[in-house]
């Protein structure tokens, strides 16, 4: 970083010397003495910057040399962010060619400590339809492919999440977390979630899981749109999402599941 950008008022110098001290850190375990004279920060500014990045689980202490090093929170955080993008990045003509042959937006989304992340999106061709934003996020207890997500994590994610507040975006929001969890353990036995006006108003969702597992990140991928449209076509669309995720080189085993009450569910 040069200078003049450390001077721009827009940059957060605490968080630019934090990531240069990641970055110093990147070439092997070091000192902060030699810290400081790499970066031309004061011994107690490193010092500093060290111990919050050791508290977040970013960097450990040595303590028989007092030298610093990175965990494997930046390998976890690097290797994550590449797989997810081999994954959006294959399943790209999927996501699109749902949204343009059933008209109807098409999410596909990863999970991370109760929330649900959009990495990829395609809106359909109706006049009418749900709209998010890529990147955008949501409770995975309101949406459908929250919900597939919640109910293939670890038993400790699910009792941390249903734990917590659960709060109320609509008057058809579940909140009450023993209802919540049965309807997780029917989500992950017939292989698919809905959502049913939960998170806004109006709108529904399905959804079905592409890839989970020690190997890969966990992602979803699901329609939504108008209430009354979902629900007339769940059977329609429900099979649509089976048959693309069954052409996919991710396929999760409970995609492949066959429906017991599809339209009870909404």
């Amino acid at each position: 970083m040069t200078s003049s950008e450390k001077n721009d008022g827009q940059i957060l110098s605490t968080l630019a010397n934090g990531l240069q001290v990641l970055e110093s850190l990147a070439a092997g375990r070091t000192s902060v003495r030699h810290l400081s004279g790499e970066l031309g920060l004061a011994r107690q500014t490193v010092y500093r910057l060290l111990r919050t990045l050791t508290a977040l689980g970013w960097v450990e202490r040595d303590p028989i040399d007092d030298t610093y090093r990175l965990t494997t929170t930046v390998w976890s955080i690097a290797s994550r962010s590449f797989r997810l993008s081999d994954v959006r990045d294959t399943l790209y003509p999927m996501v699109r060619r749902l949204a343009q042959e059933h008209g109807e937006t098409v999410h596909l989304a990863t999970y991370e400590r109760g929330q649900v992340t959009y990495i990829d999106k395609a809106d359909g061709w109706q006049p009418i339809r749900s709209y998010t934003e890529l990147g955008g996020t949501a409770p995975a207890y309101c949406v459908a492919t929250g919900k597939m997500l919640l109910s293939m994590q670890p038993e400790g994610e699910i009792t941390r999440v249903l734990s917590g507040p659960l709060q109320a975006h609509t008057e058809a929001t579940v909140t009450d977390a023993d209802v919540l969890r049965r309807e997780l353990a029917e989500t992950r036995e017939r292989g698919y979630a809905v959502n049913d006006s939960e998170w806004r108003t109006g709108v529904a969702g399905l959804a079905v899981m592409v890839v989970s597992g020690p190997t890969g990140e966990s992602v979803a991928i699901g329609f939504s749109g108008p209430q009354a449209r979902i629900t007339s076509r769940f059977d329609v669309l429900l099979s649509a999402l089976r048959a693309a995720v069954a052409r996919s080189p991710f396929i999760h085993p409970t995609a492949a599941a066959t429906p017991d009450k599809d339209l009870e569910d909404l």
